[in-house]
C-alpha cells in the first residue's frame, strides 16, 4: 500500500518525507519519480544507496542538473531519455552538449531532435559513451557514422547499428564483427536496410535469430529451413514471413 500511495502526485510534503525514510526500497523508488517532490527532497534521494533508487531520480522530471548528471556518471542509467533532458531548453541544450563533463555530454546525446551542428559535434565526440549515445541519431551520414566505428569500435556498433539511416554496407560490416556484438546482431536484424548476409549472420545469434527470421530480405530457401528450427520463435517467425512463399506457406496447413 505505501508504495501505492507513494507514486501519488499529489501527496503533502509530510507524506514524501516520511515515504523517502521508509525501510523498504521499493516504496522509496516509487516516490523517486514523483512530481510531488521539492528540490530538497530530491537532493536527498539522490544519494540513496540503492541503485534503484538513484535511477528512479534520474527519471524526476525537475532533478537538478547538478544533481543528474553526478548520477549519470556514478549509476546505470540505461538508454532511457530522461524527462529532465527530454524538456531541456535549446539553450540548456547547447550547454549539456558543450560540458566539459562527458556524463552531461552523454545525456544530451540521447536525444533524437537535436540540431544538426550539435548532434555531428557529439558524433565527432572522443568519449565512446557519448559517441555510443548519438549515433542512432537519425540525419548522421555515412561518412560520419563510419568515422564513428573508426574512432570507437565495438563500443559504438549497437548504436550505429540502430541508426535508421545505416546504410546496408555498414550493417554487413558490423555483422560481420569479430568477434560478434550481439546486440548489434539484434538492431541489424530489425534494420529495414539489412541485407542477406547481414541477417544470415544474424542468425548466429539465439536472441538475434527470430527477429532475422521475421526480415523480408531474408532469402526464401533460409526460411523454408527455418520453419525446422529448434527453437518455436524461429518457426513462428519464419513462418509468419512475407517472403515465405504461397505454396511453402500452403504445405504447413493441416490436410482438410
Amino acid at each position: 500500500m505505501r508504495r501505492a500511495v507513494a507514486g501519488r502526485a499529489d501527496l503533502p510534503r509530510e507524506a514524501c518525507v516520511r515515504l523517502a525514510a521508509d525501510t523498504l526500497p521499493m516504496v522509496r523508488t516509487a516516490l523517486g519519480e514523483n512530481p510531488a517532490l521539492d528540490d530538497d527532497l530530491v537532493r536527498s534521494l539522490a544519494g540513496d544507496p540503492d541503485p534503484q533508487m538513484r535511477r528512479a531520480v534520474a527519471r524526476h522530471p525537475r532533478v537538478p542538473l547538478d544533481v543528474l548528471v553526478p548520477l549519470a556518471r556514478s549509476t546505470a542509467l540505461g538508454g532511457a531519455l530522461p524527462p529532465r533532458i527530454a524538456a531541456a531548453s535549446a539553450d540548456g541544450t547547447e550547454a549539456l552538449a558543450s560540458s566539459g563533463e562527458p556524463a552531461a555530454r552523454r545525456l544530451v546525446a540521447l536525444r533524437r531532435d537535436l540540431p544538426a551542428p550539435v548532434r555531428d559535434r557529439l558524433a565527432d565526440d572522443p568519449d565512446a559513451k557519448v559517441a555510443a549515445a548519438v549515433a542512432p541519431h537519425p540525419g548522421l551520414s555515412e561518412a560520419r557514422l563510419r568515422a564513428v566505428l573508426v574512432r570507437h569500435g565495438r563500443k559504438v556498433a549497437t548504436g550505429l547499428a540502430a541508426n535508421p539511416g545505416a546504410p546496408a554496407t555498414l550493417l554487413e560490416e558490423l555483422a560481420r564483427h569479430e568477434p560478434p556484438v550481439r546486440r548489434a546482431l539484434r538492431e541489424i536484424a530489425r534494420h529495414p536496410a539489412a541485407t542477406p548476409p547481414a541477417l544470415l549472420a544474424c542468425l548466429a545469434d539465439a536472441r538475434a535469430r527470430p527477429l532475422a527470421a521475421r526480415h523480408p530480405a531474408l532469402p526464401p530457401a533460409v526460411l523454408a529451413a527455418l520453419l525446422a528450427d529448434a527453437d518455436e520463435d524461429v518457426r513462428e517467425a519464419a513462418a509468419a514471413n512475407p517472403s515465405l512463399p504461397p505454396a511453402t506457406m500452403v504445405k504447413l496447413l493441416p490436410d482438410p
